[in-house]
């Protein structure tokens, strides 16, 4: 687990430059986001909390830990498509957990030293050739594990839904207005999600 070094900087920066978000970083001054340290569980656990609240993403994955055990690629091929949906996967979703492994798997990727020294676009187009990661996962991927400072998930429920509480008065906005509001936390509109997402869900948003 690791807290990345921009932080103080970034709160304070937020702070300033967007009241709205100010208040809520006031309210979660104890909050830091932290990485697993893990590439492959933050994948599948992005791929498991897709269009689901953060407690029952947390229950499914929970229900898979009980049954892979160890969560790595060959214990994941090696169980039944059937046994992975019973754990409350989709049949889509198991097959995008499938696909992930066997990337895993062809490319040997045995640890983390894979995903070093690499810019977070070539992490991207990698993680988005394989069916079932689209963009949302690989910016989760990005803010989560890589710990990117600066990416803005446009389409990410949660994050509209947050915005709209604080900027709108609970009514949606239109994209462009979105945009110009998340244009005034760069370079770090990934920590302004991360308190974002904070303000709306008392369990902690972590893939």
């Amino acid at each position: 687990m690791k807290n990345p070094d921009y932080w103080q900087d970034s709160l304070q920066y937020l702070t300033s430059a967007d009241k709205t978000l100010g208040d809520i970083i006031s309210q979660h001054k104890d909050y830091s986001i932290t990485s697993r340290g893990e590439a492959y569980e933050t994948l599948l656990r992005a791929i498991v909390g897709q269009q689901i609240s953060v407690k029952a993403a947390a229950s499914v994955w929970n229900k898979i830990v009980d049954l892979i055990k160890i969560i790595e690629p060959n214990k994941v091929l090696s169980t039944s498509k059937e046994k992975l949906k019973l754990c409350g996967l989709s049949k889509q979703k198991t097959q995008y957990i499938l696909n992930i492994s066997e990337h895993f798997k062809i490319n040997n990727i045995i640890d983390d030293t894979y995903w070093e020294e690499r810019t977070y676009l070539s992490v991207y187009e990698e993680l988005i050739t394989i069916k079932g990661i689209g963009p949302w996962t690989a910016e989760m991927f990005g803010m989560f594990y890589l710990l990117e400072k600066d990416i803005f998930p446009l389409k990410d429920v949660g994050i509209l839904r947050a915005m709209y509480q604080l900027y709108n008065n609970g009514e949606r906005m239109d994209i462009d207005k979105i945009v110009k509001i998340s244009d005034t936390w760069k370079p770090y509109r990934s920590v302004a999600c991360w308190f974002l997402w904070r303000s709306i869900d008392s369990e902690e948003v972590l893939y």
